[in-house]
């Protein structure tokens, strides 16, 4: 076994032979057997023909996994831009390097995520929910186009939440504090669970969670105001004078909280031992002010508003924003599965209605303030007034939304070592509708021209009394809505040939046909501009396909080659094509893209629990979907022409040295890039079509995520005897560094730097107690996630010199306890 032994020898340092002995001696019930369901039925995890990451609910309370952005943090092979929830419908995960688009805007995503996710067997399209009472989760790396249909380019996360237990009594409750560098607030949390059995058939299980963690940011400049957050008008510092007095200047610490809760509960009914039913609500909730940025480049200095008002120098954990900048976004699922166990096979049906809501203010009154040379664009005059507002603030308010109905039946073949076929097909329907809102506002500078004396509207180059500010309700300016439909229906199918006791050959198929419209809407009160919605439509017709050999040469030890795809759905824009706010036709549609992936690996693990996987992999793409605002403002989709994506994963885990030591680590390396040019013109902001105004070129790596992932962690178990016993872990994780952006066009391009991060833990348990003691960040090292990516042209806004920081370190104590009880 050379291979085996190869792989044993690399881990432990020892000849294979040596070890090959214990085996001999050891019983069945040492081998430790991870089931997964990733192929829609239970299997061994080393029989899945692909790389796949499982994390069971220890390892997620041991490594302190709350959302599906720690997890990308943790779990090599995946990434997100990980800057809190305020973008959690902006910042899908990645993986194997799958993406085009750039860091996320104030927006939701436009195109479609690269990365499949389900909780149980529901989709789920956008939104942010902690991670609770989670049986594990499941990461597919690789294209899942055949099970999991459009959106699983990159890969898949399946988080399969622990299900209502028939015939046991079980409670959980938690509660942990902690407190985080360079803040004076507290961190918590607390939650729970409760399984109720209700007769003999019934189950009821509840779970609940929240999440406090409180800001590390310090701002300054932030105006006192009345009314809400979008249109509420600064006071006066000097009511006498409401002209010339200036605002009421505050500044606040630990800005940046945000608070989070997260409930499900279900109901399972197993009338009989055929058929099972199970009912689920997932609720959740977060709201915070403003997110992880500082500016440590402002010298200090005058206000670009007011020059009477001097602000200090930006530092380490140091903002400055004119105004609160609220978030919030709640996320609901209703899913109803039913499955029929009929012998041969299982029909299982899964009912999903999914929403989410977010909504999040934004400053640009810095961005405006900046156009005040005198070669500039008077665009502060617009909207500030002639002379400008003293107490001028632009608020931006985004809003988005996304309801979401979907329908899947499956027919599974029954899992049996003498099946000669085994096979999955079924069918699959989605109805979608996403609307985004992007509302400007300028509260208070109406008023103020009005009581300056201003008689008539400002145009360039007016003077008094031809300086009256134009708004609409509100003081809204701008008003942009955005609304798509998109509707999908899919057949799909594996099958699987034995054709020997060790060797097996799968093949899978997926064809959708899917139709999506777009339609947008601009309101631009200052110029009485408006530009109603007109639906710009698309209709797609995609299929995919699967082909897998896997061979167990021995024992638990495969080795596999697979081709497979996976694809997003194709889209349309909305935007003029006259005027000045006008865009090239070429630009109203952009097409699916899809990837075809060729990987080879192999998998295995001993008796001893010594687990590993190795795989190559190397990944066409074509018509890559880029997300982007282009020069003028508008929004848009549109496709690249290749990219490649070439790379391996390592990962393995197991016990190391003596008793009780034991190590998990992993690495992944993605090469992804452009690998052919594209171009399209586009209006430069002044009404004229420039031919190559965006573009790309062959060799630039593709943004959000590193080439290079790795997890190193060290766990030491020990009995310390009466009942009592002792984990300790350590682990190092490191992401090199990774582009923001693609080049070209009208932004600069920045870099996340890479870094590496370590953490601590330590619990001890003693009957139904556990108590954990953590260090996130041990080092508290701070890295600058986001360098900022302005626009060229405005690269010298000192106070827009900011940039998105990680976490800083927090240490603290969980309490966890425990109980069951089987019924008689």
């Amino acid at each position: 076994m050379p291979v085996s032994a190869a792989v044993f020898f690399a881990v432990y340092g020892v000849p294979y032979t040596a070890f090959a002995d214990d085996l001999k001696t050891s019983t069945p019930n040492d081998v430790s057997e991870v089931i997964v369901t990733a192929n829609r039925r239970e299997q061994a995890l080393e029989e899945i023909p692909y790389s796949l990451s499982v994390l069971n609910t220890d390892e997620i309370t041991r490594i302190g996994i709350s959302d599906i952005a720690s997890l990308a943090s943790t779990v090599p092979g995946i990434s997100t831009y990980n800057f809190g929830a305020r973008f959690a419908a902006a910042a899908p995960p990645v993986i194997r390097g799958l993406n085009a688009t750039g860091e996320p805007t104030a927006f939701r995503s436009f195109e479609q995520n690269p990365v499949a996710t389900y909780i149980g067997n529901s989709p789920l399209v956008d939104g942010y929910f902690q991670l609770q009472d989670v049986q594990r989760v499941e990461v597919l790396r690789g294209p899942q186009g055949t099970l999991y249909g459009s959106g699983a380019l990159g890969g898949a996360l399946r988080i399969i939440p622990s299900p209502p237990e028939l015939g046991v009594f079980s409670a959980h409750v938690e509660g942990s504090t902690g407190r985080l560098a360079h803040s004076s607030g507290t961190a918590y949390t607390w939650g729970g669970v409760l399984n109720v059995p209700v007769g003999d058939s019934l189950a009821f299980r509840v779970s609940a969670k929240e999440a406090y963690q409180p800001g590390f940011i310090d701002v300054y400049g932030v105006l006192k105001r009345s009314g809400s957050a979008i249109s509420g008008i600064p006071l006066l510092a000097d009511p006498a004078d409401p002209v010339n007095s200036p605002g009421i200047i505050t500044s606040k610490d630990d800005w940046n909280y945000q608070k989070s809760f997260t409930g499900r509960a279900s109901l399972l009914w197993k009338p009989i031992d055929t058929v099972t039913a199970e009912l689920a609500i997932l609720n959740s909730h977060v709201n915070g002010d403003s997110g992880p940025n500082n500016n440590t480049q402002f010298p200090g200095g005058p206000s670009p508003v007011d020059p009477r008002v001097i602000f200090p120098a930006g530092g380490e954990y140091q903002a400055f924003s004119a105004i609160d900048q609220p978030f919030s976004r709640t996320t609901n699922m209703e899913s109803a599965d039913l499955s029929y166990d009929a012998g041969f096979a299982t029909l299982s049906s899964t009912t999903s209605y999914y929403t989410t809501k977010g909504a999040s203010v934004y400053d640009g009154t810095f961005t405006l303030a900046g156009y005040t040379a005198p070669t500039n664009f008077p665009l502060l005059n617009y909207y500030g007034g002639n002379p400008v507002n003293p107490r001028y603030i632009n608020p931006s308010e985004f809003d988005d939304s996304v309801h979401a109905f979907t329908q899947e039946i499956r027919l599974v073949s029954s899992a049996a070592p003498s099946n000669v076929v085994d096979y999955t097909v079924g069918l699959f329907y989605q109805q979608q509708r996403n609307q985004g809102s992007w509302f400007d506002s300028n509260p208070g500078s109406p008023e103020y021209s009005v009581a300056e004396g201003c008689t008539g509207p400002y145009f360039a180059g007016a003077s008094f009394p031809d300086c009256l500010v134009t708004s609409g309700p509100g003081d809204n300016h701008f008003v942009q809505v955005d609304t798509q439909q998109y509707k999908e229906r899919s057949i799909f199918g594996e099958f699987t040939w034995h054709f020997t006791k060790h060797t097996q050959i799968t093949v899978g198929a997926r064809n959708s046909k899917q139709n999506f419209s777009d339609a947008q809407a601009y309101l631009i009160y200052t110029s009485s501009f408006l530009i109603p919605a007109t639906p710009n439509s698309s209709s797609f017709s995609k299929t995919t396909g699967k082909v897998n050999l896997s061979y167990e040469y021995t024992d638990h030890q495969f080795a596999y080659a697979t081709w497979s795809q996976g694809f997003r759905r194709g889209g349309a824009n909305s935007f003029p094509t006259v005027g000045p706010l006008r865009e090239c036709t070429c630009l109203l549609t952009y097409a699916p893209d899809t990837v075809n992936n060729y990987e080879l690996g192999m998998k295995g693990r001993f008796a001893n629990s010594l687990s590993y996987t190795v795989s190559l992999f190397d990944i066409e793409w074509d018509k890559p979907q880029i997300s982007s605002p282009l020069p003028s403002g508008n929004l848009a989709v549109y496709n690249g022409n290749k990219a490649r994506s070439r790379g391996f994963e390592v990962e393995s885990s197991g016990p190391i040295f003596f008793d009780g030591l034991s190590y998990n680590m992993g690495v992944s390396y993605a090469d992804a890039t452009l690998t052919k040019p594209y171009s399209y013109p586009a209006n430069d902001g002044t009404g004229h079509l420039l031919p190559g105004l965006v573009n790309g070129s062959a060799g630039e790596q593709l943004p959000g995520s590193a080439k290079l992932g790795t997890l190193l962690s060290v766990v030491y178990d020990r009995s310390l005897g009466a009942g009592y016993d002792l984990s300790v872990s350590l682990s190092h994780t490191y992401r090199s560094q990774e582009p923001l952006g693609l080049p070209g066009g009208y932004f600069s391009v920045q870099h996340s730097p890479g870094f590496g991060i370590l953490d601590f833990t330590a619990s001890l348990d003693h009957t139904s107690w556990k108590i954990v003691g953590y260090v996130t960040n041990f080092l508290d090292k701070r890295v600058n996630l986001s360098p900022n990516a302005q626009p060229i042209s405005l690269s010298d806004f000192a106070l827009l010199q900011g940039g998105y920081v990680n976490l800083p370190r927090e240490a603290g104590l969980r309490v966890m306890y425990s109980y069951r009880s089987a019924r008689r």
